[in-house]
């Protein structure tokens, strides 16, 4: 039996040697990183999420499922507002880092940087414009462009499926809910694609871009109106200014770009590559919502949460002792499976959805039921239209070099529509 590191009061800047979380996530087999990583030092672990100009910047990575509830339900002691990391405190990081365009250390005005009232403030808006979406043609709109993507790809054909149909179908439905056309969303499909390469100056220009093109697109639909997203978000009374209105739109937009692409491309890379996964699925055992969740609870398309915290206070997690100031990263992906929240029983697992992949506590995902509808009429639609399959072994397709989102960096394909019943 491994014995676990001792030195649970070693400050997270003394320890070397420190595991690559891009390492971890884009490798074959994270899950027998997260195995390591537990057996040496327990639930929380010190790993490196970034390397620039040879200095690491280093974080606590938390890989239990009850401590990463812990800290995602704790304001009190873990903030995230990257103000309180110690890194930003006292100038450590070095320029271009890409940790630093999504920690900066003078928050962007939306709930996701913010705590406390201020970040209730922020919140509430985004939560209010979701409730007030029309599901249905949300589902409507999403169906549409799924088959606008489908006639593009012709009536048959081969490729990289996250190319041609994954990456456009996320993302453009979700900018199509926001209000904005095909065409801008276009644009900001291409500024999003930079979002997770890791290069902190692509990350920033991409950021600053995506900004101006909300900030006009707000001002259009403040005086045209409408039903959208975006129109909800413009007239709120909580709003100071168009810049909060903004910042809280770029979310949903970068959780397209990040999330719904890796989502889609997953559930599809299961049920094409794991015959006995399609066999369940096919079979009626478990269904298009139960396969989306086996999905998050598997191979979790957040890796690590692109959303750390910073300990407010000295306080002990998983039998470390973090420090004021340090940053803890929250993984999704080992939490997800960790031993202590599964039976060993897939049967009695059907349809539990205490995963963490939409997170808990004050900064829970706002939006899993949009994400949950675009992701499942996505599925479904190809499956029901298009006649796929894979090209290479799964063992040998490529994952996409993140520290943060997890999922094949592409899946060769060839393709066949079906034709439709009269």
């Amino acid at each position: 039996m491994t014995q676990q590191t001792t030195g649970g009061t070693a400050s997270l800047e003394s320890h070397t040697g420190l595991t690559s979380l891009t390492e971890i996530t884009s490798s074959p087999d994270p899950q027998a990183h997260y195995a390591r990583l537990r057996a040496q030092w327990g639930a929380v672990a010190p790993v490196e999420i970034e390397r620039k100009d040879d200095v690491v910047v280093p974080a606590w990575l938390v890989l239990g499922h009850a401590e990463n509830c812990q800290v995602m339900r704790s304001e009190l002691d873990y903030s995230r507002n990257a103000a309180n990391w110690r890194w930003n405190v006292e100038n450590l990081l070095p320029p271009g880092t890409a940790i630093g365009t999504y920690t900066p250390s003078v928050p962007r005005p939306t709930a996701f940087y913010h705590d406390g009232d201020e970040r209730k403030r922020l919140r509430e808006p985004l939560d209010e414009a979701l409730a007030a979406l029309d599901e249905r043609v949300v589902r409507e709109r999403t169906t549409d462009m799924c088959e606008r993507v489908i006639d593009r790809m012709g009536p048959s054909g081969s490729g990289d499926l996250v190319k041609a149909y994954c990456r456009p179908i996320g993302f453009l439905a979700m900018t199509t809910t926001l209000g904005f056309d095909l065409e801008t969303g276009a644009m900001l499909m291409a500024d999003a694609a930079s979002l997770v390469s890791g290069d902190g100056d692509r990350v920033a220009k991409a950021q600053a871009n995506t900004a101006g093109i909300v900030l006009e697109h707000i001002r259009q639909r403040r005086e045209e109106g409408g039903e959208d997203l975006l129109s909800h978000l413009a007239v709120h009374p909580n709003f100071a200014h168009d810049g909060e209105i903004a910042s809280s739109a770029i979310v949903p937009v970068s959780a397209a770009a990040i999330f719904l692409t890796a989502w889609i491309t997953e559930t599809l890379h299961q049920v094409l590559a794991d015959r006995s996964f399609a066999a369940r699925v096919s079979g009626g055992r478990l269904t298009l919502d139960g396969t989306l969740d086996e999905v998050l609870w598997r191979r979790s398309p957040i890796a690590q949460s692109p959303a750390p915290r910073f300990a407010l206070n000295d306080v002990e997690l998983g039998g470390r002792r973090i420090r004021r100031g340090d940053a803890l990263v929250l993984g999704i992906a080992a939490a997800n499976r960790d031993p202590a929240v599964h039976t060993g029983d897939p049967w009695d697992e059907v349809d539990n959805r205490s995963h963490l992949s939409w997170g808990t506590g004050p900064h829970a995902c706002p939006a899993p039921r949009l994400a949950r509808l675009i992701a499942r009429t996505a599925v479904d639609q190809l499956l029901r239209h298009m006649d796929v399959t894979l090209t290479e072994p799964t063992d040998d397709l490529p994952w996409a070099a993140s520290a943060w989102v997890r999922h094949s960096e592409r899946l060769p394909a060839t393709w066949r529509q079906v034709p439709t019943a009269m």
